[in-house]
This record gives C-alpha cells, structure tokens and sequence, in this order.
C-alpha cells in the first residue's frame, strides 16, 4: 500500500468525478468536495481580502455592506453565520479592525491619517468611535459563537500554549491558545481566552494558582475532550500543573529557555557590550545612524555589536575584538534558530503556517552541535542541553519525516521513543490490542521493500486490496524526505499509515513556544503598542486578532 499509484491527473475528467464520489475512492489528501463540479467551487473567505486600505470604493460611496462568500467549513461542518456577520458592518470598518488587531495599534482614526486614507478615486471611512467599538466587541462575540460551534461539531484533538506579558495598566494579561490539525492536515491556532491579573497578585506568586484554576475551566467551558499538551513559560512545569492536567505533556516554552541562557551569555560578556553602547553615544553627535540595543532583548545586542562602525572600531583592543568576535559566533546560530521559528507563512487560502516544534527541536540540536566545536562556548552548551530534554519534542520529531532517524539522539533515547510511539498507536487501534515491541534501530533493516505492481485502474475503481496498512516500522524504513513539508506529507500518506497518522495528527499540533516567537526579535516598539492596548480591549485584541486568520471563522454557510 505504501507504493499505490493514483490515476487521478487534476479531476478535468466528469467520468473520473462521478466515480469516485459514487465508490468513495479519493486520491491522498483529497475528499468528496474535491470532485465536485467546478461551478459549484466558491473561493473562500480570507484575511488576505481585507488587507487593502486604497480600494475603490463602489457607487454607493464606501458604504456597501460587508458580505463575505460562501464557503464549504472543515469536513464538511459548515461555519454557522454569526451575528457579526448579520450586522452587515461595512467593509471599511473591517479592514480597519483587522489592521489595528494586527498591528497592536490605536482604535481611534485621528484626522490627518483620515485625510491620507481619503485620496485617491474613493473615501476611506470606518465606523470611529464608540460604534467601532461596539463593531469590535460584535465581532469578537459572532466569532466565538462560531468557534464553539466549529469545535463542537469537529471535536479536534488540541494542543494549549498560554503567554504572560505586562500590561501598560499594571496588569498581567495571560492568554491560552489553542492549536490543531484538521482532518485534511492543515495547522490552525486560535486565542480561547484572555485572563487579567493585578500585578500584585504576579509579585506575590499567587497568580499560579489562579492560572491553573484559570486553565481548568477554560478546558471545561470550550469542552476540550482531548488536550495532548500545554507549552507554558519554564517556571509553570510544575507538578501542580501536571496534576491538574494527568493527561496532557507540560511542555516549557523553548525560546523563554534560550533566552534565559542567552542572557547569561551577555552578562559574561557584559564589559564589552557597555564599551559598544558607548561607541554608540559618541557617534550620535556625528550623525551617524546608529542603534542601541535594549536590555531585555538580547537580539538587539546582536543587531548592535554587529554594526559594521562598531564592530570595525579602532578603539578594540586585540584581545577585545577576539572577545566581540566570540560573541557573535555565540549569538548568531540562536538569533537565526528564532528566525526559523518566528518565520510564519501566511497562506491566504489556509491561514498561518508557523514552523512546527519537530523543526525548532531539531535545529536547536544543530546549533548545540555547532557551538560543541567552539572552545569559548564550552560553558554555556549544558545550558542548551538541558533544553533538549523533552521527550514529548523527541516523539514529535519521530513523526516528522525529515527527523524520523532520530539522528540526534542516543540509541537508548531512540528506543524510548519509538516504544512510547508504539504504545500510543496500540492505544488508539483498541483497548487489549497487544503489539510487540518495535526492534532496535541498530538490528531494523533500512531498506524498503520492493512495491508490487499496481494497476491505475484499481485505484479508480474499488476492487478489494488485501495489502495491510503501514505500521511505524514500515514509517520508518520508507526513505527520509529530508525537504518535504511535514503536513503536506501527512496529508497524502494519512491513508497509507491511518494509525499513526491519527497520533501524527494529534503530535504535530504541539507548540515549542508559549510567547509570539516574532515579537521576541521584532523592535520594542511593537511590544509597547501591545502593552499600550487599553485594558477594555485586550481579550477583544487578541481574539479577532488570531480568528481572522482561521478560515473555519471568516465564512458563511452553504444557503
């Protein structure tokens, strides 16, 4: 089964249509919409419709309702219409909404941005205070009613995260996220809550305890049946936590970790970065255009000894500018690991796609590789190792195919893994269902079998095929694809190996970090707009924020 060839060339034929809806024989990673006529394909829906602030407007003057298409919800669970939706709010005032949840910025549309906003062939014209407000706090509303239902009717195996950040009001704003797989493969993450703490309660440690009973009742309010995991800042895995969750892996957040060993990297090196900041001030008179870092952002160090004049500067001494050098050797391969990780793309057809922790685990085993080799960094590499740690990370990169041969860890580590993996595939085929220990990966052949020739016609109509399915070791002895996107690769071999596809699914959701990994190397101020968001608004911010970009939540059913 492993080697079926499809006969299916793009669907152009009405024939190869009606057979495969009529016998239910779909080609990897397609269903029965995707044999639908054209004529009856919609496009969806997206956040990508709403990012242009100079459209025309139409002839009624900017003001035509905002109507967005319809569109077929995940596995065939229509998103229902929310009452956003029916207050018909223009499309002006969505895009606004969108750009100032985004961009952590201001409601309020002061005159002069107005005014630019104005020229051109049409006027640009949201609703402007308090009905922006209300339009806010209706979509937010409309679009929970529409992620309850969709989680209800799905029923999707999730994975938490939950971020802390200070609020300009002197208030600790905590906010759980949840992220899943769907069914076809696709990654999708959305805010379920938004908690607020006086920062009292933070400076006097009693804010755990509330996070915990926070946590709790949110699981029990969106009834999360199935929460495989929960990545939280290092100082919350804690066994108060694991009791409360007996089910699920506490995972700690893996750039909070590298920060930490980051800055104590800095603190070593602390002379030669006041010695830069200096550099830094002299050249001010100069006009010489020249940044200062910032002392709760490391990669702002980077980005300031890195400064072609500084890191050139005649005032190094030798031994100095041997130290600086060091340094950078250091900070380079982790402020790249974060790249990685804060790279998302943004697909406008199926939302964001941020890296999954398989990559950000087994990078961060590369660049400990790395700075091995590197005399001066010998003290700080077991600080980096503790971070590998994770046996949770270690099974999600077992069910990544380009990480699947382990190849970073010990042959004891490896063997854990795969039995752990085991065990979970035994579990979901049935309770009693005894399945032998997978061999060691030293005595395990790795060369695939040869496939048996197939017929193209076979796989069009359903003629019996008595191949069993794929187990992990037939996963594992199949060739690396070492360049392949994970979930794309799900996506089409789900139906190859069913069981552990459904662990995959369940696995692959997990996050490697509870902060926005972006805003950990964006400039600060991008994190004081966020901290300058008004303590009214904060759950609304990050809500709608997050659910315009899951498609499941921005269209309308099927009339």
């Amino acid at each position: 089964m492993g080697a079926t060839v499809f006969a299916y060339s793009g669907g152009t034929s009405t024939m190869t249509r009606h057979l495969r809806r009529k016998h239910g024989i779909f080609a990897p990673g397609k269903s029965e919409q995707d044999y639908e006529r054209p004529s009856s394909t919609v496009p969806s829906f997206t956040t990508a419709m709403l990012t242009s602030f100079f459209d025309k407007s139409d002839e009624g003057g900017g003001g035509e309702p905002y109507r967005p298409p319809k569109c077929a919800g995940h596995n065939n669970v229509m998103a229902h219409t929310s009452r956003y939706l029916k207050l018909q709010h223009t499309r002006h005032t969505m895009q606004w909404i969108q750009f100032a949840t985004t961009q952590y910025t201001s409601l309020h549309l002061d005159a002069d941005l107005h005014t630019v906003l104005r020229k051109g062939n049409g006027s640009f014209q949201p609703l402007q205070g308090p009905p922006l407000v209300a339009a806010l706090m209706d979509l937010m509303q409309g679009q929970r009613t529409a992620l309850r239902e969709y989680m209800d009717a799905v029923r999707p195996p999730v994975s938490l995260s939950v971020e802390a950040w200070p609020s300009a009001s002197k208030c600790l704003v905590h906010v759980v996220t949840a992220h899943w797989i769907t069914d076809d493969f696709q990654l999708r993450e959305c805010v379920l809550d938004t908690m607020l703490l006086p920062a009292a309660d933070a400076q006097n440690g009693d804010d755990f305890s509330l996070v915990v009973t926070w946590l709790l009742s949110t699981v029990e309010q969106w009834n999360l049946l199935a929460v495989d995991s929960i990545t939280v800042k290092p100082s919350w895995s804690s066994s108060a936590l694991a009791l409360a969750f007996p089910n699920a892996n506490i995972v700690p957040c893996l750039v909070h970790q590298v920060d930490s060993v980051m800055q104590t990297v800095l603190s070593v090196y602390s002379s030669l970065l006041i010695k830069a900041r200096r550099l830094v001030l002299a050249a001010a008179p100069l006009n010489v255009p020249l940044h200062l870092d910032h002392s709760t952002h490391w990669s702002s160090s980077l980005s300031m000894v890195q400064q072609p004049s500084i890191l050139t500067h005649p005032s190094w001494t030798p031994d100095e500018a041997q130290r600086l050098h060091q340094l950078i050797s250091i900070l380079t391969p982790v402020h790249s690991l974060l790249e990685q990780i804060a790279n998302t793309s943004d697909d406008p057809n199926i939302g964001p796609c941020p890296p999954l922790a398989s990559l950000a685990f087994g990078l961060l085993h590369g660049v400990v590789k790395l700075l091995q080799d590197k005399p001066h960094a010998s003290a700080f590499v077991p600080l980096l190792q503790a971070t590998l740690q994770s046996p949770p990370m270690r099974r999600v990169c077992a069910l990544d195919p380009r990480f699947k041969s382990l190849p970073f860890l010990s042959p004891s580590e490896k063997q854990d893994t795969l039995d752990t993996l085991q065990r979970a595939i035994s579990s979901k085929r049935g309770v009693g269902v005894v399945v032998p220990p997978l061999p060691s990966p030293a005595a395990s052949s790795h060369t695939p079998a040869v496939p048996p020739p197939t017929s193209s016609w076979t796989e069009l109509y359903p003629f019996e095929d008595t191949q069993p399915t794929g187990d992990l070791q037939m996963y594992l002895d199949a060739a690396a694809h070492d360049l392949v996107d994970p979930l794309a690769w799900w996506k089409v071999h789900r139906h190859v190996y069913p069981d552990l596809a459904k662990v995959a699914r369940k696995l692959l959701s997990m996050r490697p970090c509870a902060c926005v990994a972006a805003e950990v190397l964006t400039t600060p101020d991008v994190l004081g707009r966020k901290q300058a968001i008004p303590t009214g608004l904060i759950a609304a911010y990050m809500f709608v924020r997050s659910a315009l970009r899951v498609p499941e939540l921005a269209v309308l059913p099927e009339k």
